[in-house]
């Protein structure tokens, strides 16, 4: 028994940092040259790596089927614990950052949909880069309604925009912006001289958002169902930058926040009218995991996030 648990030991400590990100982009990538790639080494060097890795797992974690390699079953159970130990690893250190953001070296990753007008993601990019130029800054799709979740427990991302209001005890928060639901069509919509009343609006054809789980709907298809309103769905897209020309040159309505209403009639020459029914206003949030709450380039990049939101609800009037 004692050999054996000293053959364990000997396992867990040839098992570090540089074999742990191999492991990493080995299980992403599903092929050494490109997982050699993604980490700047030699494919020689990233063969080793996996003949180790292969020792110390005791599975071959890549094989070969036809022309491609692919994971095996125990690689694949290998892909979150692997990442979740990285990102706990990056939080050892989180604490001994660089004294300048000038220095700092990170991959920041932001998960979020596009309801947000492009000035807030060109604004919050200006002030990460000017500020931190050595860092990445990833913006990323959202997943199902509930894959942020994971994503902030794995590591995947460091932050998560989002309206939806569910959020478990383990993630925090907190508030970006409240905006009212307002309604975009073109100037000369028959529907344009005056607060959409709830018969013209249920009449109206629609251009909504794609639902972000099957079922569900989306955000404010719930809120509207909640008032007894089943919206007449023309088109339904996830890219909401589509928007602006569609409404141009049709009679359909789409129902957001001002905010985003705003930067669509600027683009397109839209109108933005107000419904004439009370709605709850769309609330955004800007989520993070507790396990890194306390880390210091994390909570600078929620700063920002926060800053560049203040700046567009400035500039909207809000």
């Amino acid at each position: 028994m004692a050999a054996t648990a000293s053959l364990e030991d000997d396992s867990v400590r040839q098992l570090d940092e540089p074999l742990l990100r191999s492991l990493y982009a080995l299980l992403n990538e599903a092929s050494v040259s490109q997982a050699a790639g993604t980490l700047g080494l030699a494919q020689s060097a990233m063969s080793r790596h996996l003949r180790v890795l292969r020792h110390l797992t005791g599975d071959q974690l890549l094989v070969r089927v036809g022309n491609r390699m692919v994971l095996t079953e125990r690689a694949q159970a290998l892909l979150a614990p692997t990442r979740r130990i990285l990102a706990d690893m990056s939080l050892i250190t989180s604490q001994a950052l660089p004294p300048s953001l000038r220095d700092l070296r990170l991959s920041l990753r932001i998960a979020t949909y596009d309801f947000l007008p492009k000035a807030f993601f060109a604004d919050l990019v200006a002030r990460v880069t000017q500020q931190a130029p050595n860092c990445d800054l990833v913006i990323r799709g959202l997943g199902s309604r509930f894959e942020h979740y994971r994503q902030l427990a794995d590591g995947e991302v460091d932050l998560v925009i989002t309206v939806w209001p569910e959020l478990p005890a383990h993630l925090r928060a907190t508030s970006l912006l409240n905006e009212p639901l307002v309604c975009v069509m073109r100037r000369d919509h028959p529907l344009a001289g005056k607060p959409v009343a709830l018969e013209d609006f249920q009449r109206a054809r629609h251009l909504t958002s794609l639902e972000h789980m099957p079922g569900q709907g989306a955000v404010i298809d719930n809120q509207l169902a909640a008032l007894g309103v089943r919206l007449h769905t023309t088109v339904r897209t996830q890219f909401l930058g589509v928007a602006p020309a569609i409404l141009a040159s049709t009679d359909l309505v789409f129902t957001t926040g001002r905010v985003l209403a705003e930067a669509f009639a600027a683009e397109a020459g839209l109108a933005v009218v107000p419904l004439a029914v009370r709605t709850q206003p769309l609330r955004y949030r800007l989520v993070w995991h507790e396990r890194t709450h306390a880390h210091r380039a994390v909570r600078w990049l929620r700063d920002e996030v926060t800053a560049a939101a203040r700046a567009l609800a400035h500039r909207s009037g809000s």
